[in-house]
């Protein structure tokens, strides 16, 4: 019979559950996280605060939605890597313009910087410099609007009055 030393056991098995452990967290905190939904999103320009409504859908890590806001509907593309977001917004007008926004996501908030591409020498066609080096923006989660499963809406038509009035 083999006599086995009990505490040195104990101590390879706390260290193997312990590497487990570290191996999990880790996958955790690469895992993408959820943004689809309905946003809100504020960015400071030169001009002042814009905001609108974003809505965005995902598959893996690829974002896609559109954008509604005073300036237009544009598309959205991006992406999701961990809490690091890419967000483009394609204004397709007589001089288009794509704004990239990066930043990180934390919860039911983003936050970070954006830049605005294709504009050529970094000034805009009104000669005004459109390049922001130090830009910020911000986007908030929205509550979904859609009925929970199994609550559906009642519509006028179905609702019916007492003692069979309005018939």
């Amino acid at each position: 019979m083999i006599k086995t030393n009990r505490p040195l056991r104990f101590c390879l098995l706390f260290l193997l559950a312990s590497c487990f452990a570290a191996t999990f967290a880790a996958a955790a905190e690469n895992k993408p996280a959820n943004l689809a939904g309905k946003w809100q999103l504020s960015w400071e320009a030169r001009l002042g605060t814009e905001r609108g409504t974003m809505q965005l859908e995902q598959v893996d890590t690829t974002l896609t939605g559109s954008y509604h806001g005073h300036l237009d509907a544009p598309r959205i593309t991006g992406n999701v890597e961990g809490k690091n977001i890419t967000l483009k917004l394609e204004f397709q007008r007589a001089h288009p313009f794509t704004i990239v926004f990066t930043g990180r996501v934390d919860g039911d908030k983003m936050a970070g910087k954006f830049e605005i591409q294709e504009v050529p020498d970094g000034y805009d066609w009104h000669g005004e410099n459109a390049r922001p080096s130090n830009y910020s923006w911000t986007a908030v989660r929205q509550p979904d609007a859609t009925p929970a499963q199994g609550d559906s809406p009642k519509s006028p038509k179905s609702e019916e009055k007492p003692d069979g009035a309005g018939r």
